[in-house]
């Protein structure tokens, strides 16, 4: 059963037009690791992960990623590894967001 309180708003407040996703989106903010550099999670779903980070993709690329979960109390818990292909990256200044389709998850 799906936790309400912990999913997604159905859409965001400027969105216009039919939703093609596959799987629910989940906004959540935690640290991801690449080969290379560092950003933090925007949302994060079965298919997909999208982040903001200062380095740099194309779209196209094979990128492998860890996901770094913290407990209560801040210090490192558990990771989750992942694998995709960047689709689109969008630049605001020296920061870019880059849309990933995975591939694979896995325990990290």
């Amino acid at each position: 059963m799906n936790n309400p309180s912990r999913r997604a708003p159905e859409q965001p407040a400027h969105f216009i037009g039919v939703d093609r996703r596959r799987a629910e989106r989940y906004y959540v903010s935690v640290p991801i690791e690449f080969q290379g550099g560092r950003g933090t999670t925007r949302d994060v779903s079965e298919f997909g992960v999208r982040f903001e980070t200062d380095g740099w993709f194309r779209p196209g690329a094979l990128i492998r990623f860890l996901l770094l979960f913290n407990d209560i109390a801040g210090y490192p818990s558990w990771r989750i590894a992942g694998a995709g292909e960047v689709l689109r990256v969008e630049e605001y200044g020296s920061r870019s967001v880059v849309a990933v389709r995975v591939t694979t998850y896995g325990l990290g």
